[in-house]
């Protein structure tokens, strides 16, 4: 019996559909799994964004304990790139419970020496009369093994001056801490007290946020990387400057029309910050690498962060009260 095979046609037609039907489950394949990356990366930003704003959110709200109310926090505004964000040092202060008698209804802070109140200087060391403001030290400056300061080097510090609420609040990012007497704290100045004679100088260990640039940009909280792919940190910040119980429209500073200027406001008005953080995904979009992300500004930036990479963006906002600037 006479056995035929296929012809060369027949073989031609079965090659080209059994090509589309590859060609189509390849390219399903392709963009499922670009979907999968754009969700993941989308996922990974978010969670990125909500991490640190917790840590964020939980020192703000403890801001101010146990030390002057005026030097809860202090910031330093920029329309052009990220803000700065100071906010007293709770985890270096114990619990009232457990503190001295002496020290339980105490403001703590550092006593600063009035000679060095920083006017134009950007860096100055600070005579204090004590570097550990509870009797406790919490951290150890010299890496001996043994905690011997409340204020450390890369975190930050917040002065007031108590005898003069209207000069404002000072806020840098300490450089220095001398740790033996007379005791001296070095620090890197953002902003400055306003003008005048110095009457009551306090000194308050603090924690810093910032945003740092670079490839991928990160948010870093006294000095070390808290999170990576975060592009900016904006903040509002919430007084009650006529102490009528509430926040009014021009009581409200960092916002556009009305920038934040720390030497022109009397700290211990502050009521609420607005904390704004822009995260970032870590990879363009491959479905549309040139054209995928959207510029955000936030409260009075007037320079959106760039979005014409190819990357998604997310922002968490959160309005957070400080529940601690009095005793």
């Amino acid at each position: 019996m006479l056995k035929r095979g296929f012809t060369l046609l027949e073989l031609m037609v079965a090659m080209g559909l059994l090509s589309v039907v590859l060609l189509f489950v390849f390219q399903t394949f392709i963009y499922q799994h670009s979907t999968y990356t754009v969700v993941d990366q989308v996922s990974e930003a978010h969670q990125t964004s909500q991490g640190a704003a917790r840590l964020i959110e939980r020192d703000v709200r403890n801001a101010g304990y146990m030390v002057p109310p005026a030097a809860a926090a202090c910031g330093v505004d920029a329309t052009d790139g990220p803000d700065v964000l100071f906010v007293s040092d709770t985890d270096a202060i114990r619990s009232a419970d457990l503190l001295p008698v002496e020290l339980a209804s105490e403001e703590l802070g550092a006593a600063a020496d009035a000679s060095d109140d920083p006017g134009s200087l950007t860096a100055l060391g600070i005579g204090v009369d004590q570097v550990i403001v509870d009797e406790v030290a919490t951290y150890d400056t010299d890496a001996n093994g043994t905690d011997d300061s409340d204020f450390r080097v890369g975190a930050g510090a917040i002065l007031v001056d108590r005898g003069a609420p209207n000069r404002g609040v000072a806020c840098g990012i300490v450089t220095a801490v001398d740790i033996t007497a007379p005791y001296e704290v070095t620090v890197d100045w953002l902003s400055l007290l306003a003008g005048g004679a110095a009457s009551d100088l306090v000194l308050v260990p603090a924690h810093v946020y910032q945003v740092v640039g670079g490839n991928p940009p990160q948010l870093e909280r006294d000095g070390a990387l808290l999170a990576k792919d975060v592009e900016d940190l904006q903040i509002a910040w919430f007084y009650d400057d006529d102490t009528n119980r509430e926040v009014d429209t021009d009581e409200v500073r960092g916002v556009d029309g009305n920038d934040y200027d720390s030497s022109d406001v009397v700290g211990s008005e502050l009521r609420e910050l607005r904390i704004n953080l822009v995260t970032r995904t870590r990879l363009d979009d491959p479905r549309n690498p040139d054209d995928a992300g959207v510029g955000q500004a936030r409260e009075n930036r007037d320079t959106n962060v760039p979005g014409d990479d190819g990357k998604h963006r997310r922002v968490h906002t959160a309005t957070v009260y400080l529940r601690n600037l009095s005793l």
